[in-house]
């Protein structure tokens, strides 16, 4: 389920009409922003896969293309 934007909030130097509800709420910062070892672990896993799956691609386009050269300078 996606969550809905968040609401930007800003300062008003008005000061606040009458009747209006002061809304006082505290606030948590909710997760750290520090990644553990085994996230470290696991996207230098990612990382080395997408590495491997460009470095095997790599020698067969490079084939392709000169054979579609040499195939395209004799016709």
């Amino acid at each position: 389920m996606s969550q809905p934007p968040p609401t930007r909030l800003r300062e008003s130097e008005d000061q606040t009409p009458r009747g209006a509800k002061v809304i006082d709420a505290r606030f948590e910062v909710i997760g750290s922003k520090r990644s553990t070892w085994i996230e470290r672990i696991g996207s230098a896993l990612v990382m080395l896969f997408w590495a491997a799956v460009i470095g095997f691609l790599i020698p067969p386009l490079w084939m392709l293309t000169q054979r579609l050269g040499e195939f395209l300078a004799l016709g």
